[in-house]
């Protein structure tokens, strides 16, 4: 992959997807939802979209969720 084709690809956007701050904004929220065995993209859509196309946030979703998964929902309570 050259360059110029990876920075196409991180600069591309979904339609519907909210971008990065809004989806790192309500990221913990999402997590609190998977976590709770619910499913987040239907309460956040948009930010199920941009997880799919931002592998930064992905990242950081991916970081936060096995961080947050030894408490299981206790965030919850």
């Amino acid at each position: 992959m050259t360059d110029h084709t990876h920075l196409q690809e991180l600069l591309r956007s979904e339609d519907g997807d909210p971008g990065c701050d809004a989806a790192i904004e309500i990221l913990d929220v999402y997590i609190d939802l998977e976590l709770a065995g619910e499913d987040p993209a239907a309460t956040y859509p948009g930010t199920a979209i941009h997880l799919q196309a931002c592998p930064a946030c992905l990242t950081d979703h991916d970081g936060l969720l096995d961080a947050a998964r030894p408490f299981g929902d206790a965030t919850l309570r």
